[in-house]
């Protein structure tokens, strides 16, 4: 699931949630129901949103790797979004993604 490819989808699903919530949870909702036609239960909410915390934490203190991560693919990431915050929820999206429930739905 590091193919480019789902990288970049990854990113674009993270540019819609963080345009369309600045509210985590509604942010994680905006993903699943999109990827699984549900909604997070509260634990599987909580997994998420640790993933999300902590690797905003890790790429404000990185922010090459933040760049680098939103440059994957061909579609240019949005310049209005903080590549730390995009970067972020690019890689909750992408572990959203390898669910097998997204996987074989």
């Amino acid at each position: 699931m590091n193919d480019p490819q789902f990288v970049e989808a990854a990113r674009q699903l993270a540019a819609g949630a963080l345009k369309a919530s600045a509210d985590a949870d509604a942010r994680l909702d905006f993903l699943t129901t999109r990827l699984l036609s549900r909604n997070f239960t509260p634990a599987e909410k909580a997994v998420a949103r640790r993933t999300a915390d902590k690797a905003l934490l890790a790429y404000q203190a990185d922010p090459a790797a933040a760049q680098a991560l939103i440059s994957v693919g061909e579609s240019p990431a949005d310049a209005a979004l903080p590549a730390a915050e995009l970067a972020a929820w690019t890689l909750t999206a992408s572990q959203i993604l390898n669910m097998d429930e997204a996987l074989s739905k």
